[in-house]
């Protein structure tokens, strides 16, 4: 949600309209870049001519260029005015995008887009907590990569489940690999896991209290109770295995060996990825069918070591 006019546009009778001599600051970030300068240097350019930001204050950041330089807006919307056209904006995309694979650490830090690709689908396999995607913080980790852990890997201050880390490229690496498999044997997706209807740890957590009698009072019975059958609903699953199945074998269908990731395979045919803290993935396909994939250079650890320590 946008909680700001961008920098550039003003409101007027309900409607955004154009700012004209923000426009031309709009334009200048753009063109500056375009030509060599660096995020720093343009927000010490602006600070340096008393430049006012979007909240009226001389307090330009390399961050603050960094978001106005990708802000799509600028191109035109049902609600934006064009103010950058569209080649210059994709000019300065690309510089951006080089920019970030030639670091001189090397490393390259994934868009928001890549951060939200395995969002919900990556599950610890210690706990059977979500996984969580972690940037590098402070100054020592600035030249790292930034991983998917789990969520509850850190409780209070205290390591609280040692699952196994695992990169972006590195789940890019585990879908291409199971995603062959199904591809060069696709008797691998006809051996259907159970139908077994699937129960979430907060059911059994609920179930538990009410069959141990660990409730105080009467009222306390009926709100498990609700909060039993409410989780029991959202998590029951009808699955008909059989179409799912044929389904992915038309999508298999003539399929050749992946050489790179495939996002538009990955979603129509991977349902979940379970990541152990010994360098395996568990994929689950859409049908309920899986198999275990290694990843990345498994090191020797050493006794009381785990991944990610």
């Amino acid at each position: 949600m946008q909680w700001h006019t961008p920098m550039g546009y003003s409101i007027k009778e309900g409607k955004i309209v154009i700012d004209e001599e923000k426009k031309k600051i709009v334009q200048q970030i753009f063109k500056d870049y375009d030509h060599g300068k660096s995020l720093i240097k343009i927000a010490d350019n602006l600070r340096e001519r008393g430049i006012k930001n979007t909240h009226g204050r001389v307090t330009w950041t390399h961050g603050v260029i960094g978001k106005i330089l990708e802000n799509h807006n600028y191109l035109g919307t049902e609600y934006y005015p064009q103010i950058i056209e569209k080649e210059l904006f994709e000019r300065v995309q690309s510089k951006r995008e080089e920019k970030r694979k030639n670091l001189s650490c090397g490393k390259y830090r994934p868009s928001a887009r890549e951060r939200i690709l395995f969002g919900g689908v990556l599950i610890c396999g210690t706990c059977g907590q979500p996984y969580s995607h972690i940037q590098p913080k402070n100054r020592r980790q600035r030249h790292g990569v930034a991983k998917w852990k789990c969520k509850n890997y850190v409780y209070q201050n205290r390591l609280s489940c040692a699952g196994g880390f695992i990169t972006d490229a590195q789940v890019m690496e585990v879908c291409v690999k199971a995603i062959n498999q199904i591809i060069n044997n696709k008797k691998l997706i006809t051996a259907v896991n159970d139908n077994k209807e699937k129960i979430s740890p907060r059911y059994r957590e609920l179930n538990n209290q009410i069959e141990n009698g660990n409730l105080e009072t009467q009222g306390n019975i009926k709100t498990v109770l609700y909060e039993r059958a409410a989780e029991r609903y959202s998590t029951l699953e009808i699955k008909d295995e059989k179409q799912q199945t044929e389904e992915m074998l038309e999508i298999l269908e003539s399929r050749i060996e992946l050489e790179i990731f495939d996002e538009v395979l990955y979603r129509k045919l991977i349902k979940q990825m379970i990541v152990y803290k010994d360098f395996t993935v568990k994929v689950v396909f859409c049908n309920g069918s899986s198999v275990t994939i290694e990843y990345g250079d498994k090191p020797k650890l050493r006794k009381g070591e785990e991944n990610g320590s």
